[in-house]
């Protein structure tokens, strides 16, 4: 550790954190854009749920009392084989810009280890950007030659809502534009009157429950969730929008997103989608369920949606909603702790984005 640093639990000065990973980010991605992921309330939104016995998972560096870096490590639990392994989501590394290359984000993820071990956990999961620098960083480390496995590739998909504000945010190139307007990715969707549409209510946590459990029958690995912390999930003023279809009292579908301020040259809403469940829709409901999700989310002011692939919902509906391949993907990578468990190689894992 270096000299005047420590690392320690994170001490809770959000207002700080943004503003360090704001300018650290901004050097990094220079004029592309950005999400914010540093929002506090969406910190608050996947925090607040951590058990006071683990506010330890929280881990960020120190000097001279301002804030340097920080890591945060999610408690999660997956279905994997019938059998249910305790997970952390390790994620939202970053380092103040001044401090790069100066082995400090080595010296977190140590820690974090240390806390991994100390708990017991079965596997730590991250999402690298391809490109990010956490991508090369965890390169060096699987060169070292730790247990770290490479899960899956997702691709992202998008659909413009609102293609004069994307424009403003994004700074599209020509070609961009008259692409997107070719395939119609940027018309508003129609309203869909048979899809009885609302927004997700506290009486609806059950039955929400039971449609995004079924995915431990189709994935091989897939989240398993507590009640509790899946109505936190899919509801949380300002940040986690959830949708369902229901008839004749049955709730047929669920979609469910956060909303996050993506950063360019303006300060735009983006519908990152979370969670989707709609197994027993026929083709063209589920299309239609789409549209009329894509309308609501754009009268809430989104002005794009985006949606990462292999999380166990068909791709197929969303194309056929004009969403469309947008050149960016993560990989999903495993540092696996427990040697009787590898995750290598499995091509489709239900799981949160972040």
């Amino acid at each position: 550790m270096q000299e005047g640093l420590s690392i320690e639990t994170f001490r809770g000065d959000f207002d700080e954190l943004e503003r360090m990973a704001h300018a650290s980010w901004r050097d990094e991605y220079g004029e592309a854009s950005f999400p914010n992921f540093y929002r506090p309330a969406f910190l608050h939104f996947l925090t607040d749920r951590i058990p006071a016995s683990r506010r330890d998972h929280l881990l960020a560096a120190y000097r001279n009392g301002e804030i340097v870096a920080f890591l945060a490590n999610l408690p999660q639990r997956f279905h994997f084989h019938e059998r249910t392994l305790e997970a952390v989501y390790s994620c939202l590394l970053v380092v103040h810009k001044d401090y790069l290359r100066q082995g400090i984000a080595l010296d977190l993820i140590r820690a974090a280890l240390e806390l991994n071990q100390k708990h017991g956990y079965d596997l730590s999961l991250l999402t690298l950007e391809i490109g990010h620098r956490s991508t090369a960083m965890v390169g060096k480390l699987v060169a070292e030659g730790h247990r770290i496995e490479r899960v899956r590739r997702s691709r992202v998909l998008v659909r413009i809502l609102d293609l004069d504000r994307v424009d403003a945010c994004e700074g599209l190139k020509g070609t961009e534009r008259a692409a997107i307007r070719l395939i119609g990715a940027h018309r508003t969707p129609r309203p869909e009157p048979a899809v009885a549409l609302r927004p997700y209510r506290p009486s609806d946590l059950d039955a929400c429950h039971l449609l995004l459990d079924r995915y431990k029958d189709t994935v091989d690995l897939a989240l398993a969730w507590d009640r509790e912390s899946l109505g936190v999930e899919l509801d949380f003023p300002g940040v986690s929008q959830t949708f369902v279809w229901e008839r004749d009292g049955r709730i047929l579908a669920l979609l469910n997103a956060v909303i996050h301020e993506q950063m360019g040259r303006t300060v735009e809403r983006y519908a990152w989608i979370n969670h989707v469940a709609f197994p027993d829709l026929a083709p063209s409901e589920k299309r239609a369920f789409l549209r009329a999700w894509l309308l609501g989310i754009h009268e809430l002011g989104c002005v794009a949606t985006v949606d990462f692939g292999r999380r166990g919902w068909p791709a197929g509906p969303f194309y056929r909603s004009r969403f469309f391949p947008y050149p960016r993907a993560v990989d999903l990578v495993s540092w696996t702790f427990n040697r009787d468990v590898s995750v290598a190689g499995i091509p489709v894992v239900y799981e949160i984005q972040v």
